[in-house]
């Protein structure tokens, strides 16, 4: 892995507050990160989210991005991304519905033109992208954000710069399956460089009473013929997300011949040791029992063997409780005794 977006929409200064420049301790703390990434060899991408009230035809938030963006240029940062995602799916200003043919797409792509046409001369090596609003034929994000205009991505494609790369997650905001046909499709829309986002193992929202710890599953081995980049969105817990992560990672790396319950047992054994494999089996097969009971709103039952095996688990989870890892997990723990009370 080479590659690391820094996003978080917990992060004010990256989203509600993204025009303020972060304050010392915290641009302290974000230095370090970077010269982390730096000494690795990890691109480290600083993602922008300015979406939320912008008005595209003002040209002050344009300047405001690119002396934020400069600070970071100055720390080595050499790529940054542009976050429209979760957003209103119409312009919210009456001089952006003039300006801009009552589109979003063109908006969105017109901006990032913006950005390339005033950064200075001597950013010859920086890279944009671009997570336009519509990032998934989901109708999910039609649900939460309202109705895209119709023809969003050719609209964007023949606005946006052509060398900025553009976020995709996928036939839905959660993909189970990801095919090349799929990505090839898009890819021929857009006419861009394309990055799948991949929004696995990531639990948050409406997921979050969810545990996603089994492997990657469901993309095709073929995905490189069509994709710039490849991303994982990681959990929320930060110790548990390297089991699945390291799937992510293996599949990431040589596709063609990644098998994801052979990657998956690699990194427990190599975590927790060759004699927790059993209980880790246990705990991903608990986790996903608890998703499609959720899911099929139906309780799920144990039989006198698994009642033995689910014991064991949990016994081994608090017997490490002061591990990060088991605080982590301890919501999922409290479900375990639940079932086995």
């Amino acid at each position: 892995m080479n590659t690391y977006l820094y996003a978080p929409k917990d992060d004010p200064y990256h989203r509600a507050r993204w025009r303020q420049p972060y304050p010392p301790k915290q641009w302290q703390d974000l230095l370090q990160l970077i010269r982390h990434a730096q000494k690795r060899r990890i691109d480290f991408v600083y993602g922008f989210h300015p979406g939320k009230g912008l008005c595209f035809s003002d040209d002050k938030p344009v300047e405001i991005l690119l002396a934020k963006a400069r600070r970071f240029y100055d720390a080595g940062v050499r790529t940054f991304a542009v976050l429209f995602d979760d957003i209103p799916s119409r312009l919210e200003h009456e001089i952006d519905h003039k300006n801009y043919a009552e589109s979003l797409a063109r908006a969105q792509g017109s901006w990032l033109q913006k950005i390339h046409e005033r950064q200075p001369g001597t950013w010859q090596t920086v890279e944009w992208w671009i997570c336009p609003s519509y990032y998934t034929p989901d109708p999910l994000l039609a649900r939460v954000y309202g109705d895209f205009e119709p023809h969003f991505l050719d609209t964007l494609a023949e606005y946006l710069p052509a060398n900025v790369a553009c976020f995709w997650t996928g036939p839905l905001v959660v993909s189970r399956k990801i095919t090349l046909a799929h990505v090839r499709k898009v890819a021929k829309q857009l006419k861009h460089r394309l990055i799948l986002w991949d929004n696995y193992p990531v639990n948050d929202l409406s997921m979050s009473d969810e545990l996603h710890i089994g492997p990657l599953l469901g993309r095709d081995s073929r995905l490189p013929q069509a994709l710039y980049g490849y991303l994982n969105n990681p959990l929320l817990q930060e110790e548990l997300s390297f089991i699945p992560l390291a799937t992510c990672f293996d599949y990431a790396a040589n596709p063609g011949n990644y098998r994801p319950e052979a990657s998956w047992s690699k990194i427990v054994v190599k975590r927790f040791g060759i004699k927790t494999l059993p209980h880790w089996q246990r705990i991903r097969s608990f986790c996903e029992a608890s998703q499609r009971a959720k899911k099929n709103q139906r309780s799920t039952r144990l039989s006198p063997a698994d009642r033995v095996r689910l014991k064991a688990a949990h016994d081994y989870i608090r017997e490490h409780q002061r591990q990060k890892w088991s605080r982590e997990i301890e919501p999922w723990r409290d479900l375990m005794e639940k079932m086995l009370s």
